[in-house]
């Protein structure tokens, strides 16, 4: 807490020091100005006694005085008038001040508190001073008196008789007015001054003889001053002056000019105007003023002014104000009069009226007709000089006051005890029976200070006793007397004297020592009679000094904040405001509980009444210490008031800078204002900072940092280059640049991860080898990116930088002139010196060229994303520091007309500088990085490859080809090389080249072997649509190398991706199957493909296409299709049309090149050859679509996504299983493609139409089995039927870890089918059946083996009864074939058939009647392994029909 100078005692001991009049020569008053001072002024600092003196009470007790103290005044001082009262208590505040401050820890928070508070002390100290003394109280009364002359005088002894006289007739003046005498017994005290240089010693000592001799020796004292001769006159300015604290007080005679009462600040002037300088009676009722120069007596109109208003700050309260004196008090005149404040009239001012006083011209050095040199005082008084003025206190007190005042206390005792029987008046006795003992009670209908008591009085002895007691340290008998005169003032409801001996009593109680709650109660009641029922504010404000002076020494801090706060009101505000502080202050001490929210709310409040007295330095103080409770507290509408305020403060002390940071705090996104209101905080803010540039503009300071808008230092991207440019139309072709990297690249992730998945097979294509530390490439910089390496820059490249502005406020944001700051080093220079562009302007040859973007409105409450580039010029090292711009308010929220927008506009110059986030190591312990986004390092020349597409369409058809021209041209200022490109879907694209080592990358080989600054280049591109409909990202990479191989980058990247619509085309369905035919010659295999082509557009789709069919193909290493097929004429398929053919392929022989063999039939109505599908491009995605086409993905290469049916994939068991099985296996495998080629016309909504071709392909793996692609959307339960039944799988089963019999043998589906057959014979024979009973026919049975293994066939007839028989039925004839024959000769035999061979058996069927016969029927074919048992042997599942028609001969008898 801010701790005053004085302990309490000590405070308290001066306030009621005895007060000492000085009366003085003329001649006295030469001498002392040798020194620059006056005798009372010399006196003063020596004016407190350094030993201990002692008196006795009446009862014979010795009372020690300790640090006893006298006020010296002179004679004919008085308390100023209540201007001069006004203007001496600002600037005792104003002139105050404390540069130092403490930190105090309050419940866990740390407030910056003055150490001390000297401002409150001297306006404490002046406020008792300019009191007028009053009736009701003797310790502003004088108790003694000092008579000095000097040795010069004619006659030295004459002049004091006279100075007597004068004084005689000042206590004689009745009534009485100032000063005003303890009582009729004053001490008189007589001191001789002789200037020890310039006087004679002789008569000197002749003239104090004579005193002494006249007024005894212990009441004179001869003092010898001036002793240093004027040429031996030494410079003491580096000595401490101990008479300047006292002159800064001090008051004298003299009458004060207008000049000395003219206000100090604006809230003077107020103050001023309504000073009460004329008195009103009671009959002026209609308002009218009067002079009263002929109604007041001589001497009391000034007194009568002076008395209330003085202390009540010179008459801040406007309200007129009643006063009631006693009939005996010199302030009493038989009229009651009403104070006023409002009237410029002043009381005349002649010699018997005036008692007016100004401070002292030393005091006023800062005035306009004053010098501020210093003044040197005391400079003719030596050691000695300064030993006899402290001698002179000493023995004064000691010899002549002590004395006096012990002599005093035993006839008032003696008075006090010989009246202390007497009765009193018969009223007074009614009075304490039948009135009310508390004052402003109903029953009380006494006046308000009406007694009257004369000067002798009992109750006033008591009281003077016990002033007496108090002045001189005996506080015990002081308490008897203050409290036996407050019962006798409370019987007489003297409520003044009844409040004052309470105040007294209190203070009395609180010195010994002995306080308990009931002499607290005693100053509280005193305060409150003093504020209610006297109608005296000063006295209260005086006593509630006092008190909050004992409350605090016995730490009951909340007690004195009450107090404090009590005393304040809308009548002074500079009184309020320091009592406020103090309160404030209080709270802050206290303990249980800790108050710091009070001590808050009150600082404020004494900030802001320190603002209303016009003390904006202290104002300004307060709210910033106010400042550090409300700070971070969520309290935004107290932080918006504390800092308006502030800023202004601020800025009426021209303490610009201040008040821009507290002007610029208002400016926050915590604001809660409204729009209007925050508009004008801007202004106030643009004002202000507009002020504060001027002033710094001649110190060339740099460019001020402004609070708005916010820059989010995290979200800075950075950009290696120039923006792409957007798509436009070149004639006929639609153009697309390469898009490149743009700042919504930042949040794709696994984006990014794809990339450098790309860039390295790039590296590993391009270059041979990777690295041994491989690091993509990073051109887009960013939060996400890794930082550590500073980013490289080519001279005439652009820097491109993405800030995020944030308008936190309601109102938009005008900005202008937004550029980046920078600064450069150059490579070439020796020094480093280095070039910015914040305070030196740019030139036309300057090491960077800045764009600057002419206007940028942030919309209010909005994040806005702000590009700005630079480009390098020269070679060096460029490091980002911000943004500079032009913030203005929004003229048009100021201004209702327009026409006057351009004079409400303010605009300030200022920046934001790039704050970025330091990185955190992921490795802890590991060394601190650096985040060097910013720091960017300009290399001389590189190639900068600009890719172009032409033609490139964004909607397309499942499996459409389109050609697309890509152009490269090298814009850059060095050769390039090495021109690569990469995707991850390399299948959808095709350059004529062949498959490369490294899936999915292909090299540019058109290129020459170099391509030149401003040289271009054309390639052509086939590009062919995904196989299922929807959205496809399509992403490329283009690499290419400096031709310089040791230049640095060494190779750069240019990313080019696109959105590419999949509208349907065709859904393609195919069967292979067995064909029981068989060629004679060679006995080849045969295969039928039965083909199903849908039209997948539907109706209410935006395109309308139609399909017609051009060719089919088919890719095999052992097939190849027959050219007879039969398709109807001029197919053209409209939408959801389907058409069916089959197309035959035969099994050709192996030379075992392992290589695919194309056959081609053509589909188109005029047959007419559309090119054969090995030539570029259909060659090509072919290859590509059958060459592990990789995707890469984040998390590696997938191949799923690309194979036609998951069902038939081969799996890693394929590897176990035996050769034997193997070679069963391919009875069932096609190992075919069918390639479908085809014709649309597009009709898109608007009636236009465009022609466009397209290729599938279709893989058949297996026999029997359809395949349909692209393939119908399924739902998750038909996608989990389509992988197959849920195995359940226990702990100890291994049967998928180990080869098991399903490894070893082939299943028993293939099994069944690895052999076919049929039969050959004649298909109608005529037989005589009378002839012969039976008809034996020959049949050949023909055997193909379709496996890749050699086997063992065993053919067995059966008979009827047979259950093959009952099978083979088939209800094709009508009526039914006949079963009634039998197979004769060969009944079973084994035949051996090697891979793929054919071989022959020869039956015979024998009939016995006429009729139709399935020959095909009960026949079983068994195979097995060679050197296999037989009972392994297994049946094959194989149904032929053959027909035999036996028609019986005509009998040759008819």
């Amino acid at each position: 807490m801010a701790q005053c100078k004085l302990t309490p005692h000590e405070f308290i001991q001066n306030a009621f020091s005895p007060m000492v009049a000085v009366m003085c020569s003329q001649l006295v008053d030469q001498t002392c100005q040798k020194n620059n001072l006056s005798f009372v002024e010399m006196i003063q600092p020596f004016c407190k006694l350094s030993t201990e003196a002692h008196f006795r009470e009446p009862s014979g007790t010795s009372v020690a005085v300790r640090n006893l103290r006298v006020t010296m005044l002179d004679v004919n001082s008085r308390p100023p008038q209540a201007t001069l009262a006004r203007k001496l208590l600002n600037e005792s505040v104003s002139l105050s001040g404390s540069d130092r401050n403490t930190s105090q820890q309050i419940g866990g928070q740390t407030v910056d508190i003055p150490a001390s508070v000297p401002w409150f002390e001297a306006w404490r100290e002046t406020f008792l001073q300019v009191q007028f003394p009053s009736d009701h109280e003797f310790t502003k009364h004088y108790i003694a008196c000092i008579l000095v002359v000097s040795s010069a005088e004619n006659n030295p002894v004459e002049t004091v008789q006279h100075m007597g006289l004068q004084l005689q007739q000042l206590q004689n003046i009745t009534p009485a007015k100032l000063p005003k005498w303890f009582g009729p017994g004053v001490l008189r005290y007589y001191v001789l001054v002789h200037d020890a240089v310039d006087g004679d010693n002789d008569k000197a000592e002749t003239t104090f003889n004579v005193l002494k001799q006249t007024y005894g020796d212990n009441n004179c004292y001869f003092l010898q001053m001036n002793s240093r001769p004027p040429g031996q006159s030494e410079d003491q300015n580096h000595l401490p002056d101990p008479w300047s604290q006292f002159l800064i007080r001090q008051v004298d005679n003299q009458e004060a000019n207008d000049q000395d009462s003219s206000p100090r600040t604006p809230a003077e002037i107020g103050g001023v105007t309504g000073m009460p300088t004329h008195v009103i009676t009671d009959g002026s009722c209609d308002g009218e003023t009067s002079e009263v120069n002929n109604v007041l007596r001589p001497g009391v109109g000034p007194v009568i002014m002076s008395a209330l208003e003085v202390a009540q700050e010179a008459g801040e309260n406007a309200a007129p104000i009643t006063v009631e004196h006693h009939p005996l008090s010199p302030d009493a005149d038989p009229q009651n009069f009403v104070l006023a404040s409002s009237d410029k009239n002043h009381v005349p001012n002649n010699d018997v009226i005036s008692a007016t006083s100004h401070i002292n011209a030393n005091v006023w050095v800062g005035q306009g007709n004053q010098t501020s040199t210093a003044t040197q005082h005391g400079a003719y008084l030596t050691t000695s000089d300064l030993d006899h003025l402290r001698m002179l206190v000493q023995e004064f007190c000691v010899k002549a006051l002590l004395p006096h005042v012990e002599k005093q206390i035993q006839q008032l005792n003696d008075l006090i005890s010989n009246k202390k029987g007497v009765s009193r008046s018969f009223l007074s006795a009614t009075k304490r029976w039948f009135g009310s003992n508390k004052p402003g009670m109903p029953g009380s209908s006494t006046q308000v200070n009406a007694v009257i008591y004369s000067s002798d009085a009992p109750e006033l002895q008591l009281r003077r006793l016990g002033d007496l007691y108090f002045m001189f340290g005996d506080y015990s008998l002081a308490f008897q007397a203050y409290h036996a005169a407050k019962r006798d003032f409370n019987a007489d409801q003297a409520w003044l004297y009844y409040a004052g001996a309470l105040e007294m009593a209190a203070l009395s109680a609180f010195m010994r020592g002995e306080v308990t709650q009931k002499a607290q109660g005693y100053m509280d009641e005193g305060i409150i009679t003093y504020l209610n029922s006297c109608k005296m504010p000063q006295f209260a404000t005086r006593a509630t000094l006092l008190s909050t002076e004992c409350l605090k020494g016995l730490s009951l801090y909340g007690e004195a904040a009450k107090q404090f706060i009590r005393m304040t009101s809308e009548d002074s505000d500079l009184r309020s405001a320091l009592l406020l502080e103090q309160a404030s202050y209080c709270f802050l001490k206290a303990t249980r509980p800790h108050m710091m929210r009070k001590y808050a709310f009150h600082i404020v409040l004494a900030g802001h009444r320190f603002s209303k007295a016009g003390q904006r330095r202290h104002s300004l103080r307060c709210y910033k210490q106010a400042y550090q409770v409300y700070e971070n507290k969520n309290w935004s509408l107290a932080e918006d008031h504390i800092h308006f305020t502030i800023g202004r403060q601020a800025a009426n002390l021209k303490q610009i800078s201040e008040a821009a940071k507290a002007f610029a705090h208002l400016l926050t996104p915590s604001s809660r204002q409204s729009a209007t209101q925050q508009a004008a905080f801007l202004r106030e803010f643009l004002t202000t900072q507009q002020q504060l540039n001027t002033e710094e503009r001649s110190l060339g300071n740099a460019l001020p940092v402004l609070p708005l808008p916010l820059v989010d230092g995290s979200a800075i991207q950075v950009l290696l280059g120039s923006l792409p440019p957007l798509p436009f139309q070149d004639g006929a072709s639609n153009v697309i640049p390469a898009t490149g990297i743009t700042f919504s690249d930042v949040t794709m992730g696994e984006t990014d991860i794809r990339w450098s998945k790309l860039e390295e097979l790039l590296v590993a294509e391009a270059q041979g080898l990777l690295p041994m530390i491989f690091k993509p490439t990073v051109q887009l910089y960013s939060s996400t990116t890794n930082n550590t390496t500073r980013p490289t820059g080519i001279v005439g490249e652009p820097v491109t930088v993405c800030v995020m502005l944030q308008n936190p406020l309601h109102i938009s944001l005008p900005l202008h002139d937004v550029h980046l700051l920078w600064r450069f080093k150059k490579s070439s220079e020796v020094t480093s010196q280095l070039i910015d562009n914040e305070m030196v302007p740019e030139t036309a040859d300057g090491p960077v060229l800045t764009q600057h973007l002419e206007s940028v409105v942030l919309k209010p409450d909005c994040i806005q994303e702000v590009i700005l580039c630079v480009t390098p010029r020269s070679e060096g090292e460029m490091q980002i520091l911000g943004i500079a711009y032009q913030m203005s308010n929004s003229a048009a929220q100021q201004c209702a007309e327009p026409s006057n927008i351009t004079q409400h506009t303010i605009s300030v110059p200022g920046k934001q500088v790039f704050t970025l986030r330091k990185p955190i190591p992921k490795v802890r312990g590991s060394q601190d990085l650096h985040d060097r986004r910013l720091e960017i390092s300009v290399v001389k020349s590189a190639p900068l490859l600009q890719v172009i597409f032409r033609d490139l369409n964004s909607e397309m058809l499942c499996g459409e080809l389109q050609r697309v021209t890509l152009e490269f041209q090298n814009t850059g200022n060095a050769a390039l090389t090495a021109l690569y490109v990469a995707s991850t879907t390399p299948e959808l694209f095709s350059l004529g080249q062949p498959l490369p080592q490294q899936p999915g990358v292909h090299q540019v080989t058109h290129v020459v072997a170099h391509l030149f600054p401003g040289q271009t280049h054309a390639v052509p591109m086939w590009l062919r649509a995904p196989d299922t409909k929807g959205i496809t990202s399509i992403e490329m990479l283009f690499y290419y190398e400096n031709a310089n191989s040791n230049s640095n980058p060494r190779y750069r990247l240019v990313r080019h991706s696109w959105q590419l619509t999949v509208l349907s085309s065709i859904q393609l369905t195919t069967t292979a199957l067995r064909s029981s035919a068989a060629v004679w010659n060679g006995m080849q295999e045969i295969l039928n493909f039965t083909l199903c082509v849908k039209n997948c557009n539907q109706v209410h789709d935006q395109l309308m296409t139609e399909i017609s069919l051009l060719q089919i193909s088919l890719a095999s290493q052992v097939w190849q299709l027959s050219k007879n097929v039969v398709v109807p004429e001029d197919v053209r398929l409209q939408a959801q049309e389907m058409v069916h053919f089959v197309a035959v392929a035969q099994r050709q022989e192996e030379d075992g090149a392992k290589r695919n063999i194309f056959s081609d039939v053509t589909l188109n109505q005029n047959r007419k050859a559309t090119g054969s599908l090995s030539e570029s491009p259909y060659i090509d995605f072919f290859n590509r679509h059958f060459a592990g086409s990789t995707k890469i993905s984040a998390d590696g290469p997938d191949m799923s996504a690309y194979l036609p049916d998951p069902s038939v994939s081969n799996t890693g068991s394929e590897i176990n299983k035996d050769s034997s099985v193997k070679d069963m296996d391919a009875a069932l495998k096609v190992e075919a493609t069918i390639i479908l080629r085809w014709k649309a016309c597009v009709t898109d909504g608007g009636g236009k139409k465009r022609s466009a071709i397209g290729q599938h392909h279709l893989v058949v793996e297996k026999i029997g089995t359809p395949i349909t692609w692209p393939l119908e959307p399924t739902g998750p339960l038909q996608q989990q039927e389509l992988m197959g039944p849920l195995r359940i799988f226990h702990p100890h089963d291994t049967s998928s870890n180990s080869p098991g019999a399903s490894e070893k043998y082939a299943p028993i589906e293939i099994l069944q089918k690895l052999v076919t057959y049929n039969v050959w014979h004649a298909s109608q024979v005529i037989h005589d059946f009378k002839k012969s009973r039976l008809c034996v026919t020959p049949v050949m049975l023909t055997l193909q083996n379709c496996s890749d293994r050699c086997l063992v066939v065993k053919v067995n007839t059966l008979g009827n009864s047979s259950s093959a028989s009952a099978a083979n039925k088939n209800q094709l004839y009508s009526p039914h074939s006949s079963s009634s024959f039998r197979w004769v000769g060969l009944a079973g035999t084994w035949l051996e058939l090697g891979p793929h061979t054919s071989g022959k058996i020869y039956l015979s069927a024998a009939i016995g009647s006429p009729g139709t016969y399935d020959l095909g029927s009960r026949l079983e074919v068994l195979c097995r392994s060679p050197g296999a048992p037989e009972a392994d042997a297994v049946s094959q599942r194989w149904h032929i029909e053959s027909a035999f028609v036996v028609s019986s001969a005509p009998s040759s008898g008819l």
